[in-house]
């Protein structure tokens, strides 16, 4: 049944010449929120630390913070299925840059700091793909892949450049002025993506096989996305989080750690747009589990003090691949296995998975460095969370076929 609803309905041409537009607003409007947060997060950590005089595991602590509230990402899935997405995105966009707003201001208490990272990550939430992929998939299902990958790597895009101009502005200005960059970007995001988007109608073949969220959380293959995407996030988002101090350690100046960062989103570009394109011609479970178990040889590469830049530059790479791979993963395989009755909500309990991961792994990473003094232990430890994690997207394209059931496509 997974292909009956690309057999029919428009071609792929007809998909991209009625929603075209669609795609440039969702590049547009999720370029600059809560998804760029992670890609520059780390450049924010050293000027913490230095200028509260918090250790790397005191403010890695903030990842908890992270955690509670990504637990609630389910709740704006379910509050963007009720009410529409534009005024979750309005909503979520005006609060992410509040936080970054209360970050620029914050006075050293750590406390106010993980305060604030909650609100960050819970109103940044309302601009991620919980909103923007919704309109995508209600108009593209032949090339849905594609699309989707084409319209979320324009984060990359974005994180390929903002590392060192965030770099430049707070080593001219001070990190204080960096978040409040961080905010602006988010609203001017959002505002001209909304613009963009058209008014959107859900076509027939997008509900063929539509689940309630019920329906949806019966089965096997949800727990198993769920569960894949919390494993492979613990050293996903250790890595991202403690990215420019591991690198920093390695012997690298400020300028060369900037680099590297844009040198990860770039492979975050080209491992979405690859991972969309074949996601539309090949077996989802099979391009998911080489796709998410590529990383465990980056890091693997990235062991040890040393500062032979080729090969840290290949293993961030690596990780870069999957990453990207992950942005499309999550809001292809909801609409192709689940449909889009509860896509925003089963969205948001994927996303959660997806921040619950990051916030134990960017703990995990800082901890290990306070009490080992280097990242190996946990470079090691991540290595088999991401061979784990894509054997549980490979048992996915199995479970959903003993429990599939043919649906009447909504009309709508």
């Amino acid at each position: 049944m997974s292909g009956q609803a690309q057999e029919t309905g428009l071609s792929t041409g007809a998909e991209w010449r009625i929603g075209w537009r669609i795609v440039l607003a969702a590049g547009v409007g999720a370029a600059a929120g809560l998804i760029l947060y992670p890609f520059v997060a780390s450049l924010f950590i050293q000027h913490h630390t230095a200028a509260f005089k918090w250790t790397r595991g005191e403010a890695a602590f903030a990842s908890l913070a992270s955690l509670i509230a990504g637990s609630l990402a389910p709740l704006v899935g379910r509050l963007a299925d009720k009410i529409g997405v534009r005024p979750v995105i309005i909503l979520g966009a005006i609060g992410f840059a509040s936080a970054c707003a209360g970050m620029s201001l914050q006075n050293g208490n750590i406390w106010l700091y993980y305060a604030l990272t909650f609100l960050l990550v819970f109103f940044g939430l309302g601009t991620t793909s919980i909103t923007w992929a919704r309109p995508i998939n209600a108009v593209f299902v032949r090339s849905r892949g594609l699309a989707l990958s084409t319209a979320l790597s324009s984060v990359t895009l974005t994180a390929a450049i903002t590392p060192p101009l965030l770099n430049f502005v707070m080593q001219t200005y001070g990190w204080r002025a960096g978040w409040v960059m961080l905010g602006a970007m988010a609203v001017a995001g959002a505002a001209v993506g909304l613009l963009l988007l058209p008014k959107v109608k859900t076509r027939p073949e997008a509900m063929v096989n539509s689940f309630r969220l019920g329906e949806a959380t019966r089965m096997p293959a949800f727990w198993l996305l769920v569960a894949g995407m919390f494993i492979i996030n613990i050293p996903s988002g250790g890595l991202m989080a403690q990215m420019a101090a591991l690198i920093g350690d390695k012997g690298f100046d400020g300028a060369t750690v900037a680099s590297v960062l844009s040198a990860f989103a770039i492979s975050v570009f080209f491992g979405r747009l690859v991972a969309g394109f074949c996601l539309d011609r090949f077996p989802p479970q099979l391009v998911t589990f080489i796709a998410m178990g590529v990383p465990a040889a980056g890091c693997l590469m990235l062991l040890g003090q040393g500062g032979y830049m080729p090969l840290v530059i290949a293993g961030i790479a690596l990780a870069g691949l999957s990453q990207g791979a992950e942005g499309d993963v999550g809001p292809f395989l909801i609409a192709r296995y689940f449909g889009l009755k509860a896509f925003s909500t089963l969205m948001g309990c994927v996303n959660a998975a997806v921040v619950t991961g990051t916030g134990v792994g960017g703990v995990l990473f800082a901890q290990v460095h306070d009490f080992t003094g280097s990242y190996d232990l946990a470079l090691w430890s991540g290595a088999g969370c991401f061979l784990v994690g894509a054997l549980c997207f490979a048992a996915i394209g199995a479970s959903r076929r003993q429990t599939m059931t043919e649906n009447v496509p909504d009309q709508v």
